[in-house]
């Protein structure tokens, strides 16, 4: 079985470039993440928006909800990556 690699550092750049974002400015980002990277970003169709950007999906009623939620999925798969303290 092959692991579904995710590219932690791109990951992190990108949250880092959202930081402090909102409205347009934030989807613009988010947009132009999912071009380059052959990663979806639609508007609600049928009631819902969708985002699957660096292998982490997320459907929402608004482009603000998935990427509000593409965001805390993205810290916490991050988190869920490092390793233990000890």
């Amino acid at each position: 079985m092959t692991a579904l690699l995710i590219d932690h550092e791109t990951i992190r750049e990108l949250l880092t470039r959202l930081e402090g974002l909102s409205g347009d400015a934030r989807r613009e980002v988010i947009f132009t993440a999912a071009i380059e990277s052959g990663g979806i970003f639609h508007g609600p169709v049928a009631g819902n928006a969708a985002l699957h950007l660096h292998r982490i999906p997320v459907v929402g009623a608004t482009e603000d909800e998935v990427i509000d939620a593409w965001i805390r999925k993205a810290s916490e798969r991050l988190s869920d990556d490092l390793p233990a303290a000890s």
